[in-house]
């Protein structure tokens, strides 16, 4: 049977502390036959109601202020370093949440504050400051949130999270300044100092958490990696179409960029797939420089390579032999969409050899020939829509940083890719600089989520599970970056021993992201953990009070009723008065909650199976 105590009635204890106390002064003062006993048996009493009294004069002040921690993050890695060797993550310190916690909160939303009575103000100062909770914070008048959803519980001990658990991939939500960059420092400080891959996507380009960051790693001696087109000449450069599994990937992850849909996104799909396979075909790499300029400036110069290439194989030093016999007479010339003779005349020969059996069918070579007769206005006007992302990702610096070349001597920077970020055990920083440029900054994110989508894939098929390295991705504004291929990440990324961190503030950002909400509820049930801190929208926060489940509550029902008539007998009067608990179904969290929790303050499901209120430390300079 479980007992229901009203947290917020009056202090009746405290009479009867006095009246125990009364008592045993009085038997001492009288000292009756065994008077000691008594006496003591009396002071035990005393002793068991100031212990209630205690407690519920405790828990009056955990409601009614803040707990706020400073700390810097050595002492930070001293805490979470045991925690690590046991295979968990520390993320500061609370509570588990239970069924008792969500009855309590229940019963002061559906008070009137001023029906809560606080810590009388004749209570001595030692006593009052024994009873208050570690990191007590007098509350301000100007307080975001409300102190007592994290004081509802005034004995706090430390969380730490299964790593295990991690696997399954986590969301992070909450409004502007409600904390989710600071819990960021938190867990990247952590995972650097346990030597763990970490790549972070910010979006906005947060200054302290990059300090952070940097400064970490030069404590640890790990390899930062910087890449910002706001700052390219600190950036390191960065392949985003090194790893792909099929061609077909590279042009995938240009093209859902395109704004476009319907026959113009399918012709540009068509036309990057062609380049793409034209440019692998001819011993090159593909990059986003290279597929700009033979996209807007015409694949004849790669054609030309590849045809010559295809009759060097069978005619050897003697392929230019009855090359004239192909040229074309003036009318045909003028026709032709291409406009280079020698390459007319090669396309003939190549034709020719092709149909005489003495040259194999290349589908590439013959993909490319299609495109370069493709009518050039009707070319120009379909692949018009990959213009725009093109030269955003392939001009000027950020298209030196993007398409690096190997063999510029005099560009010093470091080249890399998803797949070299994670052997050699480096932790990489993207500022995308969204801020500036909301639409290069979201191609850019989106277009690395996928090559490191290939990376786990070509991880999760061929790397030595064995040897796999712990990896986390953290991406803040999640869902200014999203895409397909970092759908199927969280998917399949746990194989490949990648650890998906998304922070979001409001389900309506995937929804303009997706154009349906259904298609954003999926994305967000592949996160099997979820920390929500305050959030604004309240769709949002149903959302998240739903994957939190439901309790039942407790609550005391008062019934009156008087009666009286004077029909026979003047002194006829009757009445009653009963009270009863009843018991309703709630959810463990209400929403309400959630858009009214302090700064650093958060609730944490874990796994669908353990459900915790915590708040972290702010981390300062050592």
């Amino acid at each position: 049977m479980r007992v229901y105590h009203d947290m917020f009635r009056p202090v009746y204890e405290q009479v009867a502390f006095l009246g125990w106390m009364a008592g045993a002064g009085a038997v001492c003062l009288l000292r009756p036959p065994y008077w000691i006993l008594i006496a003591l048996a009396a002071l035990g009493g005393a002793a068991w109601r100031a212990k209630e009294v205690a407690g519920l004069y405790r828990f009056r002040l955990s409601i009614s202020a803040l707990r706020v921690e400073k700390m810097d993050s050595d002492t930070l890695v001293r805490i979470s370093r045991p925690f690590f060797k046991k295979q968990a993550m520390w993320l500061g310190r609370g509570f588990k949440w239970t069924q008792r916690h969500a009855e309590l909160s229940r019963q002061i939303i559906w008070r009137d504050p001023t029906e809560i009575a606080k810590v009388p103000a004749w209570l001595p100062g030692f006593i009052r400051k024994r009873l208050e909770p570690p990191n007590f914070v007098p509350l301000r008048d100007d307080a975001i949130g409300v102190p007592w959803i994290h004081g509802l519980e005034a004995k706090e001990h430390e969380l730490a999270f299964p790593l295990e658990s991690l696997e399954g991939h986590t969301l992070v939500t909450g409004t502007t300044g409600a904390g989710k960059t600071r819990l960021y420092e938190l867990i990247s400080t952590q995972i650097i100092h346990n030597g763990d891959v970490l790549v972070i996507i910010d979006p906005k380009g947060d200054k302290a958490w990059e300090e952070r960051v940097r400064k970490e790693c030069q404590k640890t001696g790990r390899r930062f990696l910087y890449l910002s087109p706001a700052h390219p000449s600190r950036s390191i450069r960065m392949q985003p179409l090194q790893n792909w599994n099929s061609i077909s990937e590279p042009a995938t992850r240009i093209a859902q960029l395109v704004d476009a849909n319907g026959s113009f996104l399918s012709f540009a799909w068509k036309t990057l797939f062609d380049v793409m396979r034209g440019m692998a075909a001819d011993g090159m790499r593909p990059n986003l420089m290279k597929a700009k300029d033979y996209v807007q400036g015409g694949i004849e110069p790669l054609l030309f390579r590849l045809i010559k290439k295809a009759v060097v194989a069978v005619q050897g030093d003697k392929w230019k032999e009855g090359l004239r016999d192909y040229k074309p007479d003036d009318k045909a010339a003028r026709m032709s969409q291409i406009k280079d003779e020698n390459l007319l005349m090669l396309v003939g020969k190549y034709e020719a050899m092709r149909e005489g059996e003495r040259v194999p069918r290349d589908e590439v070579i013959d993909a490319l020939i299609v495109m370069a007769r493709h009518p050039r206005e009707h070319y120009q006007k379909m692949a018009q829509v990959l213009k725009p992302i093109l030269s955003m990702l392939g001009d000027d610096e950020l298209g030196k940083i993007l398409s690096p070349d190997p063999l510029d001597m005099t560009d010093t920077r470091p080249i890399y890719d998803t797949g070299k970020v994670i052997e050699t055990n480096a932790v990489l920083y993207v500022g995308l600089d969204s801020l500036s440029n909301k639409t290069i900054g979201a191609a850019l994110g989106s277009i690395l989520l996928a090559d490191f989508a290939s990376a786990a894939g070509a991880i999760y098929n061929f790397g030595d599970s064995g040897k796999r390295r712990n990896v986390y991705l953290m991406v803040d504004e999640a869902a200014e970056v999203m895409n397909d291929q970092a759908i199927q990440l969280l998917n399949k990324g746990r194989g490949a021993g990648i650890r998906v961190m998304v922070a979001t503030q409001t389900i309506a950002d995937f929804d303009a992201l997706f154009g349906s909400s259904a298609k954003s509820r999926q994305t967000l049930g592949n996160l099997n953990n979820v920390i929500s801190l305050r959030v604004k929208d309240m769709e949002m926060a149903k959302f998240i009070a739903e994957s939190f489940g439901k309790t039942s509550a407790r609550r005391i029902s008062r019934t009156q009723s008087v009666n009286a008539s004077s029909a026979k007998n003047i002194a006829d009067y009757s009445g009653s008065r009963s009270r009863s608990i009843q018991e309703e179904e709630i959810p463990f969290v209400s929403p309400d909650l959630l858009t009214r929790l302090p700064g650093l303050q958060y609730f944490a499901f874990l796994a669908g199976s353990t459900l915790y209120k915590g708040r972290v430390p702010l981390l300062v300079d050592d």
